[in-house]
């Protein structure tokens, strides 16, 4: 399979609605082990990927959970990525250049930016972001009113619209480039066992009711001693198509997404329910 290209050649994609999809997500993807700040020892407990988002992207990575801080440089508006306060240098800017050069690059992929988390100890300009994001990324959104669309009809109507943007309303934007926040389920414990997870999503899965939205279920750990926990082994045995998790999920939100198989897992659901929607 071709990480790059992996959307675009889902069985009977063009049958199937965002919605349908199920997407890898880079949880915290602004934090990870090459960016400037990065530090061995903090980065222990901060960093949540292996690379860039231009590597993220590259390996299948399809939607980004984002947490955003803010501060003014020289009078100018500087929107970095953090992880409970501490910095990754990498910035907003970044993540966009990323997102563009690859949709130009691979017109049939879709990317959904959830900006899950605004703020830090700072104050957030809101505003700001609006206008910034509305600047760069308005013309090549997937607009809200269209989520109803399936695949093929979007490509139909843009060879430019690509891109979801998910935030909590933002004072002064046309809140029709933006969906609804997306909901996360997440379990309420900072640190996490991996049979407290498992146990966590299997709850969150059998309460689903044929949910029609985007929703982000998380797939990640954390210890006092470890930080974000490699789960690879875990995110392969419970995610596999043997089972029937993977094809009742949306996002599923995982921290080194690259060492385990959840691209290819994704790329298997969402063919195996286009699939049993033309059969059906």
């Amino acid at each position: 399979m071709n990480k790059r290209t992996w959307m675009s050649t889902i069985l009977e994609v063009d049958t199937l609605k965002l919605t349908d999809i199920v997407w890898p997500c880079a949880h915290n993807a602004g934090m990870d082990k090459k960016a400037p700040n990065y530090d061995v020892i903090v980065g222990t407990w901060t960093t949540c990927q292996n690379d860039s988002f231009a590597f993220q992207l590259a390996n299948g990575i399809r939607a980004f959970d984002l947490r955003l801080g803010y501060r003014e440089d020289d009078g100018q508006p500087v929107f970095y990525f953090h992880h409970r306060g501490f910095e990754s240098h990498r910035r907003l800017d970044e993540l966009i250049d990323a997102v563009l050069a690859f949709v130009d690059r691979h017109e049939h992929e879709f990317i959904v930016l959830d900006f899950h988390e605004l703020g830090d100890d700072q104050p957030f300009d809101s505003r700001k972001l609006g206008e910034t994001l509305m600047s760069r990324l308005g013309s090549r959104c997937v607009l809200a009113m269209d989520a109803w669309k399936t695949i093929g009809q979007l490509k139909a109507d843009s060879s430019l619209r690509r891109i979801v943007m998910s935030a909590p309303p933002l004072p002064g934007v046309n809140g029709s480039h933006f969906w609804p926040r997306i909901p996360h389920k997440w379990l309420d414990s900072l640190f996490t066992s991996t049979d407290e997870l498992r146990r966590h999503i299997g709850t969150t899965l059998q309460n689903l009711s044929n949910e029609t939205f985007l929703w982000s279920l998380s797939a990640t750990g954390y210890s006092l001693l470890r930080g974000p926990l490699p789960l690879k082994d875990e995110i392969n045995d419970w995610f596999n198509t043997a089972g029937d998790w993977v094809t009742r999920c949306s996002l599923i939100n995982v921290d080194f997404f690259d060492e385990s198989k959840i691209v290819q897992y994704c790329w298997s659901a969402s063919s195996m329910k286009a699939v049993a929607r033309q059969d059906s």
